[in-house]
């Protein structure tokens, strides 16, 4: 009966994941294709976060943020979070309090309709050819040198050893030393939970959505030999907030 009403949960939230995205479609489509500005394209991000509040309250998803420090919404940063669940980039768009542009892959252009998103504010890239690395690379740099943050998941996929990571990818790492910007780490809690990454079998369930936002990592003077050390700082950071969960 339990997993009955967890596969209900999660077949609901998908519904309401899918209408109010249908709905949401035709002001999307406005403010990404047909008007393509910059400051449109900051106001689409600002109606899909308004999307995914509405859905999220609508499945009884509770999102909390917990700030380490207070973060400067007028500095460029590179996010970087664990990934353990299909609520991930849900619970980023809607909790982070920032501009921003995901890195994800690039599967996610095959989703007729949703694609809309990483073919203008969001980067999809081919993970698995060089010519895929530096477009990707060349996306973030621009977006970066226009003020906008970048959102990745160091992984590259969803870790099935929760709560512990898979080793962390350079790229994320590269990019903040090469504009000399900051590494904003953040752990997300309890997504797994709600929405595991094999939920639509196992099911899903309404709850609270913890984000703990760390402190900004500097990476002034920092050089690209650097970087596996950074990452592995940002890791164990992300790590130490994992290991106190139950």
């Amino acid at each position: 009966m339990k997993l009955l009403l967890k596969r209900f949960w999660a077949v609901y939230f998908l519904l309401l994941f899918i209408l109010f995205f249908l709905l949401f479609y035709p002001v999307f489509y406005w403010f990404l294709v047909i008007r393509k500005k910059p400051s449109a394209w900051k106001k689409a991000h600002k109606l899909r976060r308004l999307w995914g509040k509405i859905i999220m309250f609508l499945a009884g998803l509770n999102p909390k943020n917990t700030f380490e420090t207070t973060i400067d919404k007028s500095k460029t940063y590179i996010i970087v979070a664990n990934h353990f669940s299909y609520l991930d980039i849900l619970s980023l768009n809607v909790q982070l309090p920032l501009h921003f542009r995901f890195i994800a892959k690039a599967e996610l252009l095959k989703i007729p309709l949703f694609n809309i998103f990483f073919k203008t504010i969001d980067i999809a890239t081919d993970r698995y050819t060089k010519k895929g690395a530096r477009d990707t690379i060349k996306q973030a740099s621009e977006s970066i040198a226009k003020g906008i943050s970048v959102a990745i998941f160091p992984e590259g996929k969803m870790s099935r050893t929760i709560p512990k990571m898979m080793p962390y990818k350079l790229g994320a790492f590269k990019l903040a030393i090469a504009h000399q910007i900051p590494i904003l780490p953040v752990s997300i809690l309890d997504n797994h939970h709600r929405l595991f990454y094999d939920g639509w079998s196992k099911g899903g369930s309404p709850g609270k959505m913890r984000n703990y936002i760390h402190k900004p990592i500097k990476t002034q003077g920092m050089q690209m030999s650097d970087a596996k050390e950074l990452s592995s700082k940002v890791y164990h950071i992300i790590e130490s907030k994992l290991k106190q969960l139950p």
